[in-house]
């Protein structure tokens, strides 16, 4: 067997990956500390922002987590 074959071969095992968007997120459901601070409009139109963890709606006010980083770091 060629080595073309046998790419072929190997391919025909591996599923196809479907390439498909990311959902929206939505209010209450968790979110990656990568992501806190980060703001996206949900479903309903509304801007939220990953806040302790969570998607919280942005009401334009300082972010509490993002206030206890700032003291821990300078004291």
């Amino acid at each position: 067997m060629g080595a073309a074959s046998l790419a072929l071969a190997a391919g025909a095992l591996l599923p196809v990956a479907e390439a498909t968007a990311s959902p929206t997120p939505e209010v209450g459901q968790p979110c990656s500390g990568a992501e806190i601070g980060r703001k996206v409009t949900d479903s309903a139109g509304r801007t939220i922002i990953c806040n302790n963890y969570r998607w919280q709606i942005f009401t334009d006010q300082q972010r509490p987590s993002a206030d206890r980083l700032r003291r821990y770091f300078n004291g």
